[in-house]
């Protein structure tokens, strides 16, 4: 049970489920591999009208649609990694029949094919910074360590989820409800500030506030929150810790029961 595995003796095979994954999703579509940068751009101008014209939320001196792609992307990199990772198993069904591997790998190719997406749309969101001319703070290379934590984070629940929806397949329904529910509680499209203080500490509990509010802060400036980070971090690793653990006992398993 080594942790580091898939990314040493295991690496070619990491790196080719990866691009099989990329290849796979755009496959026979017209538009290809711009739909990497199309999605982002949709969801920015449909929250954006509805956000900051329907509804109207203080986002301070920070535009709005600044505000929210902030969080946006980080946030359709979570959900579209756990949502294609809750599948992965039962999708590679052939794969875990034939080959002896370290399971995880598949969930693990998901996840950074997920990335190489969230990346390329980061370009388009520094394009649009700059054409904003919104003023970035010093501490915007605080972005990198909580990206890391992030994945740390997007990974633990793939794991977990890929697993049980080997063992019941409804799983992979219920992810995208419970998906849609953790966004709304997560300060995506409206400042965690709009929370009802008696509320905030439940509120807090959530690892993706401590995230997403440190990506803001770290962006521009804002007050930088230590404790919801820090309670993120523990989060992160423990149902890391968690996840991988029960991920492995279960895998002996998981080609007698696809």
């Amino acid at each position: 049970m080594n942790l580091l595995d898939p990314f040493t003796k295991y690496r070619y095979l990491l790196t080719q489920l990866v691009q099989r994954e990329i290849k796979a999703r755009y496959k026979q579509s017209v538009v290809g591999y711009a739909w990497v940068i199309l999605n982002p751009i949709a969801q920015l101008l449909i929250y954006s009208f509805v956000f900051s014209i329907i509804f109207r939320f203080p986002t301070g001196d920070i535009p709005y649609s600044i505000f929210l792609f902030t969080a946006l992307l980080p946030w359709t990199f979570l959900q579209n990694s756990v949502s294609a990772s809750t599948q992965s198993l039962v999708n590679n069904s052939s794969l875990l029949k034939k080959i002896a591997f370290p399971r995880e790998i598949i969930p693990y190719s998901v996840v950074f094919s997920k990335l190489i997406d969230f990346l390329f749309s980061l370009l388009v969101f520094i394009i649009f910074i700059i054409f904003s001319k919104v003023t970035i703070h010093s501490t915007f290379w605080l972005v990198i360590p909580l990206l890391f934590l992030q994945i740390i984070l997007t990974i633990a629940v793939s794991l977990f989820l890929s697993a049980a929806n080997l063992f019941y397949r409804d799983i992979q329904y219920l992810t995208n409800l419970l998906l849609m529910i953790w966004m709304y509680m997560t300060p995506v499209v409206y400042p965690a500030s709009m929370v009802p203080i008696k509320y905030l500490w439940l509120y807090k509990l959530n690892p993706m506030v401590g995230i997403i509010e440190g990506y803001r802060s770290a962006l521009f400036g804002n007050y930088f929150e230590v404790s919801i980070i820090l309670w993120s971090i523990a989060v992160s690793i423990i149902l890391f810790i968690i996840s991988f653990f029960l991920f492995k006992k279960w895998e002996s398993v998981f080609a007698d029961i696809v």
